[in-house]
This record gives structure tokens, sequence and C-alpha cells, in this order.
């Protein structure tokens, strides 16, 4: 079986995108209108912006419409339960409730899935494979989101949830298991679990494609599930409100947009569109009677690379997740964000957790990194990490050595400790 080519629907994924846009309108425009006569809280968004449903005749016309941050989402919940006047059907056409963290109430439209289908097939899925769903099914949606497209596709779904990892084993030995739905570092945990137990995860199993999401996948982390299973492993992005934005090809070097959706990469401080390759936050209007988001932005940073694809697909591509955008910071007249960061000190060993700090000195901005270290470290690797920070960040940047568990556990990569007289 070929899992490496292939589309869902070819027709579809290999039309141009200048095509695949002029559809993306039609149906911008579609869902403007019914959002607008039916969810309150769009009808008052609109006529706050003095915008009406007319004015959004095509995607370049959004950028009139304010965006929605999700702790916005959370406020016009609290002031208006459960959906805070976003629901645009009756509740007769709504199949299921979901609770995620914040909290936010996501409901589900009868016949409305999470578009994650292309996704599983893009990472190898093939009707007929057994596949074990370790999402939990309990309030958040991430279990049933990935239920229901595993269906659509024609691969049985196995519902363990998150589970202990012996038992995922014997599920997967007994049901001849050859997708996995969940973490990497969950897929890595039952591998390593299997050499504990004597059983050769490339011998013994037969899991032949995992599909991840939720968590960063750095290439070591890829690199060693791959190895062990002998598996193609590929991630996809999404989020509890709006489900798959963005997913892995077979050739990876970023996530192919969806077209269940319109995705923008907005300036996070205006809300307005960037050129293609320019950080910023992932904007995101979602085709869904039931829920139409109009500019949910989900505080994530990432780049569109609208570069040809060796696997055929036409649409652009996210670089992957690039940071928070509350922690995207302006230093020296250049963004600042955690993902560059990261890419910046990841091929220095001993790297135990760092953190960049923002403070000003007679009127000058001075970034300094503040590295722990499994080890010791020296002049010459201060200097190697200052020089890769300055290519990465395309300003300078000064390392300091501090001791391990001095930084905190807040989950903070950037810190802007300025004062402004």
């Amino acid at each position: 079986m070929d899992r490496a080519r292939g589309f869902l629907d070819e027709a579809v994924e290999t039309r141009s995108w200048e095509e695949q846009q002029a559809g993306l309108a039609a149906r911008l425009r579609e869902v403007v209108a019914h959002a607008y006569a039916n969810a309150p809280a769009v009808k008052a968004k609109f006529d706050e912006a003095g915008v009406g449903p007319d004015d959004i005749r095509s995607i370049a016309d959004l950028a009139r419409v304010p965006v929605t941050p999700k702790a916005q989402l959370v406020e016009l919940q609290q002031a208006d339960p459960p959906f805070g006047g976003l629901l645009a059907v009756p509740l007769t056409e709504v199949s299921r409730v979901f609770r995620s963290p914040g909290p936010i109430y996501d409901p589900q439209g009868k016949g409305e899935g999470w578009g994650w289908e292309e996704a599983l097939f893009a990472a190898g899925f093939r009707p007929g494979d057994v596949s074990i769903n370790t999402f939990s099914y309990h309030m958040t949606p991430a279990g049933m989101m990935f239920d229901d497209a595993l269906l659509n596709l024609g691969c049985p779904a196995v519902p363990t949830g998150v589970g202990d990892r012996e038992t995922q084993l014997e599920i997967m030995q007994r049901a001849g298991v050859k997708g996995f739905v969940g973490m990497a570092s969950f897929l890595l945990q039952i591998g390593e679990k299997a050499r504990e137990l004597g059983i050769d995860p490339r011998t013994d199993l037969s899991i032949a494609s995992a599909f991840v999401t939720a968590e960063p996948l750095p290439d070591s982390l890829r690199a060693q599930v791959e190895d062990l299973f002998g598996c193609v492993l590929r991630q996809g992005y999404g989020t509890a409100d709006c489900g798959c934005i963005a997913y892995e090809c077979f050739h990876k070097g970023g996530m192919h947009v969806v077209r269940r959706a319109i995705v923008e990469i907005v300036d996070p401080t205006t809300g307005q569109p960037l050129p293609d390759g320019e950080i910023g936050e992932v904007v995101v209007t979602l085709f869904n009677r039931a829920y139409p988001l109009i500019r949910f932005g989900t505080g994530d940073l990432s780049a569109i690379d609208s570069g040809a694809c060796a696997c055929g697909r036409r649409s652009p591509k996210l670089r992957g997740w690039l940071g928070r955008a509350d922690q995207l910071v302006k230093v020296k007249g250049m963004f600042v964000h955690p993902g560059q960061l990261q890419a910046a000190l990841a091929g220095f060993e001993g790297v135990s957790r760092f953190r960049a700090v923002v403070t000003r000195e007679g009127n000058r901005d001075r970034l300094t990194v503040k590295v722990e270290l499994a080890g010791a470290g020296d002049e010459g690797l201060k200097a190697a990490m200052e020089a890769r920070l300055r290519e990465v960040l395309r300003i300078g940047a000064e390392v300091a050595w501090v001791a391990a568990g001095t930084l905190p556990e807040d989950g903070r990569v950037v810190e802007d400790a300025r004062t402004w007289d």
C-alpha cells in the first residue's frame, strides 16, 4: 500500500490556489450573511465596526472586521452563556457541546465535522486501518474530533483515550493497529514501555502511520518515534474552537492550510494582514453554520510559505507553531518571539532552559538571554550562541549563564521587563 502519495480529493487539492481562493471568497460571503442574520454577537461586532455583510465580498475585505481574541470569546460567553451570542442555529441543530479551558463552550452542529480527514490521509492513513485515538473523549473536543475523522475516512477507531501504556500495547497487538492519533511524546512512551516488556515496536507491532498534534514536535522527537516504530509520523495544527487549520504532507516543510476556513497571518497589534513570509498571529474565519467564528484570533504565531510543494497540493503552508502572540516583543525595532529563540538555541547541547529578558537602559533596548546549562559554559560557547542569536533575530543579544532551577517554571520564553518613564 502506497501511503506516501495520493489525495483524499485530488480534483480539489490540486486546483490552483487562485481558483481555491475564488471558492473561499464565495463561501465567505455565504457564512458572513448567515452569521450576521443569526448570531447576535457577530451582528454587534459588525455594526460597531460600521461594516455590513454586503461590504465583505472578498478575502481582502475581511481586514475591515476586528479580530476576536480568544480571551474576548471567554468574556462574551461569561456575559451571555453558554455561547456568547455566537450560535447561529437553533439548539435542535447542535449535536454536541464541549468545554475547553477558559472556560470556553464549543457547539458542534449536526453534520458538521472538524476537518481532520484530509490531514490523516496526507499522513498515510488509509481506509481499513484500525487506529487508536489516544486523545481524551471527556469534555474537550479532541477525542471526538479525530473519532469522527477516522470513521469518515473508513478507519475503525479504538477510543482508548490516554490510558495506561501496557493496555495500549495489548490493543495494538490484538487489534492489529496500523494508525496512531495523539501526542508524539505519548507514542514515544508507549514504544519505550514495549521495549521494557520485550516487545519490538518495529516487528511485533503494526503501526504504519502516526498523526500528532497538541504539542511542539522537534525533529529529535519525530526521529526517535519514527525510528522506534518504523512508521511515518506527521503533525497537524488546530484548535478546540476551529478544528483542523493546517497539516503536514509526506514532504513536511510546513503545514498546508485547509480550505474549510480562511487562514490569515496578521499583525498582532493592528489585526491587519501581513505579507507572505512575515511572522504574525494566526487568525481564522470558520465556514461553520452552527458556530461561524469570523476573524478568530488563535493567539498563536506563524508565517505563510506560498512556495510549491512536491506533493502536488496547491494550498500554501504555515511554517508551524512559532510561539504565542502574547510573548511577541518588539526590540530595537524588530519583533522577537519564542519560536526564533528556540530555533537559535536548538543546535546547542546541554541547554536545559532559557528565557529572553528585555530591559531598557539609557533609552536603548537590551536583550539578555538567560540560559540554564546541564554542564559548565565557557566563553567560546557563549560567543557561538550570541552569533547564532544575531543571525536569527537580526539584532544583538547577550547570553548570561544562570544556575539550574533559577528560571521560573511559568512557561514564558520572552519577558518584557522594560519601564517607560
